[in-house]
């Protein structure tokens, strides 16, 4: 049996959360597993859950010096260390499906894999059902799914004949906090100004902003790309931009 669990909470709020996600929390606090998880995992296991002591690895982000790829590794790191060094039956919480635009995730099951360590891996509902509820995609020209950050900051560049899913438009908060939104603006200009290398800054894109805490309820905002920076955005938040060309529906939003 694993001592390192990689759990998936689902989206945003508790009935989103499988039987074995709740199983397994109370599991963890029957055996008495370090449960870690950042804001807004610990605000939603706290719903579920409230006896689990989760520990916060929200620092990790706030460290001087360390951008996001560092942190990744160095949470992997701490987690695999404590899970089969020190030997403590460890509990990664994570919000939506651990297989969707997670870095650490990444770096914790190929660590594993190159140690052969054993890894139990609890499968969660993704963001995207909750996101792709906003709008009207029709499968028509496929799907580009991105992190904001691999199109304003990596370089990668969309291809406007298909539709895409940018996701995670505000995870760029002051400290690392994921309640917070202040720092969002900055990476929005960014990514307004890549897009607008490619797309007219009159192209309708749709600000979805659908989970990652508790209280996060769907809303869809469509705007022109022009106006893509003009306002915060929440943590989690995702950019609809529909293909130029594309079936008409795709740029139209939905109520729900």
């Amino acid at each position: 049996m694993s001592r390192l669990t990689i759990l998936g909470l689902g989206p945003a709020r508790p009935e989103q959360m499988t039987l074995e996600a709740r199983e397994a929390l109370a599991q963890a606090v029957a055996s008495g597993a370090r449960a870690y998880g950042l804001a807004h995992a610990r605000a939603l296991v706290e719903a579920v859950e409230p006896r689990l002591v989760i520990h916060e690895l929200d620092y990790l982000y706030r460290l001087p010096g360390v951008d996001r790829p560092v942190a990744y590794r160095d949470l992997a790191t701490m987690l695999v260390r404590r899970a089969f060094e020190d030997q403590v039956e460890v509990l990664y919480l994570v919000a939506g499906s651990p297989l969707f635009i997670n870095d650490a995730v990444l770096q914790i099951r190929r660590l594993c894999q190159q140690r052969q360590l054993p890894l139990r891996l609890i499968h969660g509902m993704s963001f995207v059902e909750l996101v792709l509820q906003g709008v009207y995609w029709t499968g028509h020209r496929g799907l580009q799914l991105l992190s904001a950050w691999n199109v304003a900051r990596d370089g990668m560049e969309l291809q406007t004949d298909r539709p895409a899913l940018l996701c995670q438009l505000g995870e760029f908060s002051v400290g690392g906090e994921a309640l917070a939104t202040d720092g969002s603006v900055g990476v929005l200009v960014e990514l307004r100004d890549r897009l607008a290398s490619s797309y007219p800054l009159d192209h309708p894109v749709a600000v979805l902003a659908s989970s990652g805490h508790p209280d996060y309820l769907p809303q869809t905002r469509q705007i022109p790309l022009s106006a893509l920076a003009d306002e915060p955005v929440p943590v989690y938040s995702n950019l609809w931009v529909p293909a130029i060309g594309g079936p008409a529906v795709e740029s139209e939003v939905a109520s729900g």
